[in-house]
């Protein structure tokens, strides 16, 4: 089975890279530069050199894929009036239903409430204020994101977390929803790269937004 990975140079996206290696899996990785690519993948990940606001280099990014991954994530990137990663993800949408393919997994945080089974905590609710005040154009952008997503008739899920740390995995200790658990406040990448990995053919949270924690 063939995955395409968006955001693969990012460090979950390297974790995921080489968990779906691992699994067998056939991967395509949409790439800004042949410097960004880790030297380990050698020959094992078929590239496609470009950005994700050019339609023309998704569009070669998924022909031959069955599932895709987007881990691309709007909080480390720097600051302008475009919602690249809007546009990047209605490009992806878009390709999708061309070349027929049903299956998006995404990652997300708190900060956007896709979840009727939610019930927010004050932590929570603080964190979205926070959010939408002194981050407004990163909040923009995931919200943006989830929203082509959620209005695309995909078969999607998307991953939610708050903060990545480093490190082995440790095992994920919580999967659920925000508010209902005692959900921390981080995952590993790894652990988060793995997780996303087995939705590929996991069914359970299909049209859903699950939160993981260590």
């Amino acid at each position: 089975m063939k995955v395409t990975v968006f955001g693969a140079v990012s460090p979950i996206g390297q974790e995921l890279v080489e968990d779906l290696l691992f699994r067998g899996y056939e991967v395509i990785a949409l790439v800004p530069g042949p410097s960004k690519v880790p030297a380990g993948w050698g020959q094992d990940v078929e590239l496609v050199i470009g950005q994700i606001t050019d339609p023309a280099a998704v569009d070669t990014a998924l022909r031959g894929a069955e599932a895709v991954i987007n881990t691309l994530d709007p909080r480390p990137r720097p600051r302008s009036r475009r919602l690249s990663l809007v546009e990047g993800t209605g490009h992806i949408v878009a390709g999708m239903h061309r070349h027929g393919i049903r299956r998006y997994i995404g990652h997300g945080t708190p900060v956007v409430s896709l979840c009727p089974k939610e019930k927010p905590t004050t932590r929570i609710k603080v964190h979205r204020f926070l959010a939408r005040h002194l981050d407004p154009h990163a909040y923009r952008q995931m919200a943006g994101m989830l929203q082509v997503v959620a209005g695309s008739e995909l078969d999607w899920t998307i991953v939610r977390f708050m903060h990545v740390t480093g490190g082995s995995a440790r095992g994920l200790k919580y999967v659920g929803f925000f508010g209902p658990g005692a959900v921390g406040s981080s995952a590993t990448a790894a652990d988060i790269a793995r997780f996303t990995a087995t939705q590929i053919l996991e069914t359970a949270y299909i049209r859903d937004a699950p939160a993981v924690s260590n």
